[in-house]
């Protein structure tokens, strides 16, 4: 039942020091206010690198050709090799079940190096690649216009290409490029589609915006590559992990080119899995330092409003005694002095949770969220703010047990001489 009186009177206790009071309850709202803002800029940077990772399939494994360090079956140590069109097959067959797609992919000069493009006089240098029609989905980038390269360019080998914007802006600044001609190396490409890279932190092989894709199959035939290409993507469906089958997706490429088993540099690996697992401790960490930190300035604000409380104890010691004379329960004195604790803490801490949501709304509408932001939408969870919410309410109360005990220890004979 609630008891109007009861609570009136601790609001005029409160009030009737009101800067002692403001000044006391200031550093609970700081330390609630610092650490809605904490959380917030740690979810606004996890939604910066992991949130756009996660929108790749990161259940992938990258498997790029190395050079061997170990002689095998007739083979010498330090031979270079390449994956074949056909090895994909054997991968599919293998783990039928546990793969979802392979994508495949080239660079046509060696190490990645740009070329010389030509289009009506426009010269530039970029790099081109060969890939298949997945690759749009394994690397961070979006389609601007047009379409990507599809399964009749390659069955067919036509010579299209899908170019980055940073290339349509040098050879098409005005217009549309879809359907115009670009020339490599003498060949000339339709231009079919338009992209965009998404995430400039995270390089997995090329630029997107700086490069020229061509259907894999095209670019082994122009360039008279046979069947070799130099990279693999393997994506697992997510009921089997990357981490586990990576080594059994090495070890089935080795067996495929005569490779030793225990060549550690043969096969260059890159597991996507493993770095968003890195990016989630980095995280982890990061959390648990912001907690500490905002832990760590509430309860410099609990302990003050402890003290402040103390103080207004040995203040009120007549009116104590007084209480206690006229026969107010040990029970009553507590829960009077527990409560005002309870209603500066948190009064402080629901205006500090709500000024720091305001302030994170307003930095969310300030930051653009766009693919190149690295620090995207500010919020604080329902959970954490809900565990604020908890820890205060215990904490105030907690601050107001001592003063309550001190209260306690105050006798009535003793209170009435107090001048």
């Amino acid at each position: 039942m609630f008891d109007k009186d009861f609570w009136t009177e601790i609001m005029e206790t409160v009030l009737r020091q009101k800067w002692r009071s403001v000044m006391t309850a200031f550093g609970v709202f700081w330390g609630i206010f610092m650490l809605v803002m904490l959380i917030g800029a740690g979810m606004g940077l996890n939604n910066g690198f992991v949130g756009k990772v996660m929108k790749l399939p990161t259940n992938s494994v990258f498997l790029i050709p190395g050079e061997t360090s170990l002689p095998y079956q007739g083979f010498s140590q330090g031979r270079k090799w390449k994956i074949k069109l056909s090895d994909s097959q054997v991968f599919k067959s293998t783990f039928p079940k546990e793969i979802s797609m392979i994508t495949l992919f080239d660079f046509v000069q060696p190490g990645g190096q740009p070329q010389k493009i030509n289009h009506e006089g426009r010269v530039g240098d970029y790099r081109v690649v060969g890939i298949t029609p997945s690759y749009l989905r394994n690397i961070p980038q979006r389609l601007l216009s047009g379409r990507f390269v599809n399964d009749t360019d390659m069955k067919e080998g036509r010579k299209v290409c899908v170019i980055g914007d940073e290339v349509q802006k040098n050879f098409f600044p005005q217009g549309s490029p879809l359907g115009r001609t670009l020339v490599i190396d003498n060949i000339t490409y339709v231009v079919v589609g338009v992209v965009r890279d998404t995430n400039k932190r995270l390089f997995l092989g090329i630029d997107p915006s700086e490069s020229i894709q061509l259907p894999l199959t095209t670019e082994l035939r122009v360039y008279n590559r046979g069947d070799e290409f130099c990279e693999m993507i393997v994506t697992l469906n997510d009921n089997y992990s990357a981490i586990d089958y990576q080594d059994k997706l090495v070890a089935l490429l080795k067996s495929l080119h005569s490779i030793h088993p225990d060549d550690r540099t043969a096969v260059d690996v890159f597991n996507l899995a493993k770095l968003l697992d890195q990016y989630g401790y980095l995280f982890i960490g990061l959390n648990i330092l912001v907690w500490l930190v905002g832990l760590g300035t509430l309860l410099a604000g609990l302990i003050g409003i402890s003290n402040i409380m103390l103080v207004t104890v040995k203040e009120r010691t007549q009116e104590i005694g007084v209480r206690r004379a006229l026969g107010a329960l040990p029970e009553a004195i507590i829960k009077q002095i527990m409560c005002e604790s309870l209603v500066l803490t948190f009064s402080a801490g629901i205006l500090g949770l709500a000024l720091g949501t305001f302030a994170l709304n307003a930095v969310r509408g300030v930051i653009p969220d766009n693919d190149a932001s690295v620090f995207t939408n500010p919020y604080v969870p329902f959970v954490p703010a809900v565990a604020a919410l908890v820890i205060l309410v215990l904490g105030g109360l907690f601050a107001g047990w001592l003063p309550a005990k001190r209260a306690l220890s105050i006798k009535a004979i003793e209170a009435l001489r107090e001048e």
